[in-house]
């Protein structure tokens, strides 16, 4: 109760100092580290040419801040930390020169560094450098307990050409922001269909050996195996950013990190992770000869057949429609037309196909309709056999056949007595009026006015189409442009991103959904700066958009809300539950620091214009 009595200086009045530290002495092909730190937030850091030493990676960027009270004194320190994994390539001594630093347009420079670099130095011969007590560890990697990629199948022993669901889902215990899928399963010998849903994936809970995992199924396919024995899947490869708490010294004496388990500011790394899912072996059973019917095609699944004619009264010459359907479950884009015994007064010709096929979590299903138009060409009953389907049906392993019809035809040919022309099959039945004779009458020759060719239209009709093409190549070329620009596309259409974000945002705000709304409001404004500045997700931090936001020449004032409504928003998610936070102040913070800031870097885009 004291403490919020007392009225303390607060004393920040250090003197800036850059620093530089790296080992004295490495071995030849040996890595590591070279730190630079500073104790105040830089506007930038320039670092040297590493001449003689191969930059692994770097920088990375870490910061840390202490508090000290003594005799009502407050001291407050801060370090930033930048540090690049080196390698020595060659022996010899080297100097590194002093890096640069600017603080409030003022310049600092750090001490020169000389390292040797001996041959006969091993990994371990030389003491580790003491490192600054600001200086962050690499992030841990993530391992397969932490995350990893499950494939399923929904049934392992199939029969030849019966329908099987395989499902890829990402078992995971830290925070995915995004991920690509790098490397697709082949497929051979397989007849294979995507099923997965549109949209990101929903997200459930799972509990594998004691471990509660967060589930997202990335990947459904429907697979038809096309031979038998065995068939291995090879495994999918899924590149992933993953957010990493990075290490850093805890705070000494910080009775806040004792109590809560660490700061919730902790400093974070998006890192790259690849896995890959476990592969897949198909034992695929051949389907049995033994009372195969002959008109079996090779469909397997659960069918049906139907069959209908469009007139059963009909003249000689006239047209009707016979249409067959297949429906059901199964590979039915592999459904062939049934055969079908026409009599030989039918012309039939080749049938038109259409497919209402969906594809849906529970595989390939719907239908195929065959449409055959059929013309008599002689009178009298004419007779269409039943039509015979078979399929195997795996669950009760046997064929099945399906019949639909037969159809009996009425066909009118009494307006044929008499006509030249026509003849006779040899079984009696009469021969429709294909050859007709050739005209013989005299043809009068007359003109009918200007001829169109060399006539204005003539030209008009010569010209605007080659016109109008070269205009749609031109529009073309500009599109293909504009689609080939990745970061243009990205900087496109960051605002609608957060705007659906921020949509989203006020629907969970209603709903009191604190995690979730936070949450939301965290990726609206990552995902705006991402997209509208073009900063890769895997270098996206603080100190990065800091540096985009002095570049762009934004307002000191509006960067400063944009990292304060991110660290409410990381303060909101980390919190533990009984400390609430002003989710509307937060979300109206948000939208206005969107718009705002939409508006002065579209400004400046239209002044460099």
């Amino acid at each position: 109760m004291c403490m919020f009595l007392m009225s303390p200086a607060i004393s920040q009045a250090e003197e800036i100092r850059l620093s530089a530290s790296a080992p004295s002495t490495v071995g030849t092909g040996e890595r590591f580290r070279i730190t630079y730190s500073i104790n105040a937030r830089p506007d930038r850091i320039e670092a040297p040419a590493f001449e003689g030493f191969r930059v692994i990676s770097g920088p990375s960027q870490s910061s840390s801040t202490s508090t000290q009270i003594i005799n009502n004194q407050v001291t407050t320190t801060v370090s930033f930390s930048y540090t690049y994994l080196v390698e020595a390539l060659a022996e010899g001594e080297f100097r590194i020169p002093p890096a640069t630093a600017r603080v409030d347009g003022k310049s600092y420079t750090s001490d020169a560094l000389q390292i040797l670099v001996d041959e006969s130095v091993g990994p371990t011969s030389h003491a580790t450098p003491s490192r600054p007590e600001a200086e962050p560890d690499e992030p841990d990697r993530p391992t397969t307990e932490d995350i990893f990629i499950r494939s399923e199948v929904s049934k392992p022993d199939p029969c030849q050409g019966e329908q099987v669901i395989i499902s890829y889902s990402l078992f995971t215990r830290l925070p995915v922001t995004n991920f690509s899928i790098e490397k697709l399963p082949g497929f051979q010998a397989l007849w294979s269909e995507n099923i997965t849903g549109r949209g990101q994936p929903s997200v459930s809970t799972r509990e594998v050996n004691g471990i509660t995992y967060n589930v997202a199924e990335i990947r459904r396919v429907a697979v038809f195996p096309q031979r038998s024995g065995e068939i291995r899947i090879e495994p999918m490869e899924v590149e992933m950013a993953v957010r990493m708490r990075t290490a850093r010294p805890r705070r000494p004496g910080s009775l806040f990190d004792d109590f809560f388990g660490g700061s919730p500011f902790d400093s974070f790394q998006t890192i790259t992770h690849r896995v890959q899912s476990n592969a897949i072996t198909l034992s695929v059973k051949p389907l049995p000869a033994q009372n195969r019917p002959g008109s079996f095609r090779g469909m397997v699944g659960d069918f049906d057949v139907e069959a209908s004619i469009s007139h059963q009264e009909l003249a000689v010459n006239d047209a009707a429609n016979l249409v067959v359907t297949i429906k059901g479950h199964g590979n039915l884009r592999m459904a062939e037309p049934p055969e079908i015994q026409f009599p030989r007064q039918l012309d039939v010709f080749d049938p038109q196909i259409s497919d209402n096929i969906s594809a849906g979590r529970n595989g390939i299903s719907g239908q195929r309709t065959f449409d055959y138009v059929i013309i008599p060409r002689s009178g009298g009953t004419v007779d269409i056999p039943a039509i015979h389907f078979s399929y195997f049906d795996p669950q009760r392993q046997e064929y099945i056949t399906k019949t639909a019809g037969p159809f009996t035809i009425n066909v009118d040919g009494g307006h044929l007595a008499g006509t030249e022309g026509t003849g006779i099959y040899g079984d009696g039945s009469y021969l429709a009026e294909d050859i007709r004779f050739i005209h013989t009458r005299p043809i009068s020759w007359k003109s009918t006015g200007e001829l169109f060719f060399r006539s204005m239209n003539f030209y008009l009709f010569a010209i605007v189409p080659v016109i109008i093409l070269l205009i749609f190549l031109v529009i073309w070329r500009k599109r293909l442009q504009m689609l080939a620009d990745e970061s243009g596309m990205r900087t496109r259409k960051a605002r609608k991103v957060a705007v659906k974000r921020l949509k989203k945002a006020a629907l969970l705000l209603r709903q009191q959904n604190k995690e979730a709304f936070f949450d939301e409001i965290f990726k609206a404004l990552w995902g705006y700066v991402s997209d509208r500045l073009n900063i890769p997700v895997a270098r996206l931090n603080k100190e990065n958009v800091n540096s985009a936001f002095q570049s762009r020449q934004v307002s000191g004032e509006l960067a400063k809300s944009f990292l304060e409504g991110l660290q409410e928003c990381e303060f909101a998610r980390f919190s533990p539950k009984g400390m609430e936070s002003p989710m509307e102040t937060t979300y109206n913070k948000a939208l206005d620091t969107i718009v705002t800031l939409e508006k002065e870097l579209r400004h400046q885009g239209t002044v460099r214009s």
